[in-house]
């Protein structure tokens, strides 16, 4: 949710090239990098921004227990992830940290850098980067964390219409509710809209 209490909706194609764009030439190394993997992995921010590089094994997959189903996740990193993970540990090393363990996403502030102090990003924070980037891109719909795991399951949904396996990995227990937590059913209500006419004769 949003400050006025809207939920959040999905990235579409257009704004999430944009936001990409627009926190790589901000140098935000580890907001785009959240943003790459949290669009290609559908986990909600609660379990993303817990993640340590020592958690990822050498083939690039990682086991991890949810923290709101207490389920145990397996998930497969694909080379979009695989590449935002190099580019943190790069980035991380540069500023003195250590790139083999350690939260994949870290708070940045600067008392934490100057002390080299390990602290997970905050969800505040991340907001707080997205909200700027919303305004600045002229971004018209409400977007925030959630809308990552959304992203993703709004376009697995898309290019395989196979809503089993999307509500299967995000753990819903309904095809309506998927549809509507990932926007597919919007879209369909919009598509009537203005697309079904009744003619004057």
């Amino acid at each position: 949710m949003d400050k006025r209490g809207q939920e959040v909706k999905y990235i579409c194609k257009e704004d999430l090239r944009k936001l990409r764009k627009y926190f790589k030439l901000n140098d935000k190394v580890v907001i785009l990098a959240l943003i790459n993997i949290g669009v290609n992995v559908g986990l909600r921010i609660s379990d993303l921004s817990k993640i340590k590089f020592e958690n990822i094994n050498p083939d690039y997959t990682i086991k991890l227990r949810e923290k709101k189903t207490k389920k145990i996740r397996k998930i497969k990193f694909n080379l979009i992830c695989q590449k935002a993970i190099e580019d943190l540990k790069k980035y991380y090393e540069e500023l003195g940290y250590s790139s083999e363990k350690g939260f994949l996403f870290k708070s940045l502030n600067r008392k934490y850098v100057k002390e080299l102090y390990d602290k997970p990003i905050s969800n505040v924070g991340i907001s707080k980067y997205f909200n700027k980037a919303k305004k600045d891109l002229n971004i018209s719909y409400p977007i925030g964390t959630h809308s990552l795991r959304k992203t993703w399951g709004h376009r697995v949904y898309k290019s395989t219409l196979d809503i089993a396996i999307v509500m299967s990995i995000l753990n819903h227990s309904s095809a309506e509710q998927t549809l509507k937590y990932i926007g597919i059913e919007e879209d369909r209500i919009n598509e009537i809209y203005e697309n079904f006419k009744i003619w004057i004769i």
